[in-house]
């Protein structure tokens, strides 16, 4: 991933990477409805947010992180007119979850509406130094 995404922001694409702030309360009751230990989930977003910050310096000012404190409802993949998208379902590990493609062309309006929520979480997120 880092290759892909360095040769991306080479060639002038912005990537903004938003996930669950590991500070957050909510970590605990997501390992509490999945069944593992306490801590679980903060750990491993924290080795996310390391792993994407070392490509963001890589990157430099074209990739940008966020963090925000609110229930995860999807991911989001999205690059130009295609998007992954795959639901949480609550008390399921995000491995057992379903994900969907939706293009633009095919799928205009569910492709906006997964558009329009990555925008509005976006907006309510807060940068992640590191």
């Amino acid at each position: 991933m880092p290759g892909i995404l360095a040769r991306a922001t080479g060639r002038g694409c912005r990537v903004r990477i938003l996930l669950l702030n590991p500070e957050s309360q909510i970590t605990g009751a997501i390992d509490r409805d999945e069944g593992h230990p306490p801590g679980t989930l903060a750990a491993r977003i924290t080795a996310a947010l390391a792993r994407f910050g070392q490509m963001r310096r890589a990157c430099g000012t074209r990739m940008q992180i966020r963090v925000y404190d609110e229930y995860p409802t999807v991911s989001v993949v999205r690059g130009d007119a295609a998007m992954l998208v795959t639901p949480y379902l609550r008390f399921f590990i995000g491995s057992n979850s379903p994900t969907f493609e939706f293009r633009a062309d095919q799928a205009p309006k569910m492709f906006t509406r997964y558009a329009r929520h990555f925008e509005n979480t976006w907006k309510l997120a807060k940068d992640w130094p590191s």
